[in-house]
């Protein structure tokens, strides 16, 4: 194991900001391919930009001349591509030539918020100029001329659908309902409003100049160009904003990952609570656990008949485990996150879904978005919190059926079916409404 006292850095050297790249630095990464294998030898015909959402793309030339180039596939390539290029498009990947001649290289979103964080350091008289990162890219191999062909025909076939569903039929007028800025800023943050955002950015021309140009060097002495500041400001401030600027908090309007629910807290805070306070928060958290891993979270192995009874007030019972109710997911008065549907309707919606498990280990969400009449993303949503989807077979619960409990607790086991006979004529009812 590696010693870390061992691994620790110091440099006793004054330590220099310089900003004269600040803005414009971005680290560029190759994470598919080897170090030895760099790109350095291929010349950049085209490079582009989009400097909000940090994507870059480079088309680099090919040597068609090489040995190891495959001359008759690459015009075979470029014959596919032409042939299905549309031409309303101003933007297209086809080879000019009529042979594949050039590799394009394009990031996805940017892999890392707040990037100032990080930066690039430079040793210059014994002392240490550092310049922060505006971005960080990975630029991975993309291939858009190899799915031209396919594109096309599903474009054919859109369009055969199209004019064949133009006889009358009904439509349903909806009017949009007023968004609540918590509704707003959940709906901003999904990832299809990412994605659009993202492609509604234009792309901008830039000038690609490889390391060894005059050019690059330069840009690169850039780096070490420093003013020295002859007076220091911001020193004025208190206690509290200083450590806001020391260690600012992290802020992006780009979403990198979900936040924890207001009520998530520590296993050890958690334990400070009442019993059943413990169980609906344990609940509430995992969505979905089997009794077993629920008594070892609370350390009550030995008062599971007591804990099992307050299991009962907060959660439902499917093939052994036990699963939160929805009211406690979605509270009277509440929201769904990505199209504000009410609580009502979310809550019917799920413990329809959850019906369903008690009888079937696989769910189609197609089915079930025609029949409980919600948005495609609450019905993932919904899925998604207890189960996984299975390639080719639909959504299966997270956890395998629980023998050893079913076994262990028939009377419970038979309460719960009742419950669920009763629940299921209940949904039928309100489902066919």
């Amino acid at each position: 194991m590696t010693d870390l006292k061992n691994d620790r850095v110091v440099f006793e050297a004054p330590v220099m900001l310089s900003t004269a790249l600040a803005n414009k630095l971005y680290l560029y990464q190759y994470p598919v391919r080897p170090n030895h294998l760099n790109y350095d030898n291929l010349p950049v015909v085209r490079s582009k930009i989009k400097p909000h959402h940090q994507e870059v793309e480079l088309e680099l030339q090919l040597d068609t001349n090489s040995p190891n180039y495959d001359v008759g596939k690459g015009e075979q390539i470029a014959l596919n591509c032409s042939s299905t290029k549309d031409k309303t498009q101003p933007e297209s990947s086809e080879f000019e030539r009529g042979i594949m001649d050039k590799h394009i290289l394009r990031s996805g979103p940017r892999v890392v918020d707040n990037a100032c964080t990080y930066c690039v350091g430079v040793v210059q008289n014994g002392e240490l100029l550092i310049t922060p990162l505006k971005g960080i890219v990975q630029l991975q191999p993309s291939f858009p001329y190899l799915d031209a062909e396919s594109n096309s025909k599903d474009d054919a076939k859109e369009l055969d659908d199209d004019m064949a569903e133009e006889e009358a039929q009904k439509v349903n007028v909806k009017f949009a309902r007023q968004e609540s800025d918590r509704v707003k800023k959940a709906r901003e943050m999904s990832f299809g409003f990412l994605n659009k955002k993202r492609a509604e950015e234009q792309w901008f021309a830039t000038k690609f100049f490889h390391s060894q140009t005059e050019e690059a060097e330069q840009e690169r002495l850039k780096l070490l160009s420093f003013v020295p500041q002859t007076e220091v400001t911001g020193l004025d401030i208190d206690k509290t904003e200083y450590m806001k600027n020391l260690v600012p908090s992290e802020s992006s309007d780009y979403h990198s990952a979900p936040k924890l629910q207001s009520d998530f807290i520590s296993l050890d805070k958690m334990k400070t609570l009442l019993i059943p306070d413990q169980v609906k928060m344990l609940l509430r958290s995992a969505k979905i656990i089997n009794f077993s891993k629920l008594l070892s979270l609370l350390g009550q192995e030995k008062e599971a008949v007591n804990v099992l009874r307050f299991m009962q007030a907060v959660a439902v019972l499917i093939n052994g485990n036990w699963v939160v109710k929805s009211d406690i997911i979605y509270p009277k008065d509440s929201e769904s996150s990505f199209n504000g549907v009410p609580a009502e309707l979310m809550c019917r919606a799920r413990d329809y879904v959850l019906s369903l498990f008690t009888k079937n280990q696989y769910l189609d969400r197609s089915k079930i978005v025609s029949t409980v009449k919600l948005p495609f993303e609450e019905v993932t949503e919904i899925l998604s919190h207890i189960s996984q989807h299975k390639v080719g077979k639909g959504w299966e619960l997270l956890l395998p059926t629980d023998e050893d409990f079913l076994k262990r607790y028939p009377e419970v086991v038979q309460r719960q079916s009742l419950w669920w006979e009763a629940k299921q004529r209940q949904l039928s009812q309100l489902i066919t409404e």
